[in-house]
């Protein structure tokens, strides 16, 4: 039977190879977890003809966002002694910045570049972070940046 599993057992999604080929070291559990995820919402059929190509990218884009959320979540460092945990900032800023995201690549812009239109979703994201106090520390103002700092390389 252990030919039968080697065959036809648990194999590396596509995506994480591709993923993991774009690393300087290999991926932890969380960040596997991450592209694993992101891997499912960010398909080659909803990212279309123009951003197919940089899947890989895209998903790590993302993934690495998630992964540092769960990593400030699970670690007692990054909670104030007010008890706000900083993680919760960089995870609604991850979702919120990969809903605009999808919602850009749902209406398939005309333009040759939606990643301009998703960079632009996301900048609105952030005036209300900027003016609620929801965003005590900033880590949230800042993932969006991240976000489309690396979103802006890939033009």
């Amino acid at each position: 039977m252990g030919w039968f599993r080697s065959l036809f057992g648990k194999r590396e999604p596509s995506a994480l190879v591709a993923v993991s080929a774009l690393l300087d070291a290999p991926a932890s559990p969380r960040l596997v977890g991450a592209i694993e995820q992101i891997a499912e919402e960010l398909t080659e059929v909803r990212l279309g003809k123009g951003l197919a190509r940089l899947r890989p990218q895209l998903i790590l884009i993302f993934a690495r966002q998630s992964e540092d959320a769960a990593r400030r979540l699970s670690d007692s460092y990054w909670t104030s002694d007010r008890g706000h945990n900083v993680g919760k900032d960089v995870y609604k800023a991850y979702s919120a910045a990969l809903g605009a995201f999808l919602i850009v690549l749902d209406r398939r812009p005309r333009s040759k570049t939606p990643l301009l239109h998703a960079i632009a979703a996301i900048e609105a994201l952030k005036p209300p972070l900027r003016i609620e106090p929801a965003d005590p520390d900033g880590y949230g103002l800042a993932t969006l940046g991240e976000i489309q700092r690396d979103l802006s390389g890939l033009l």
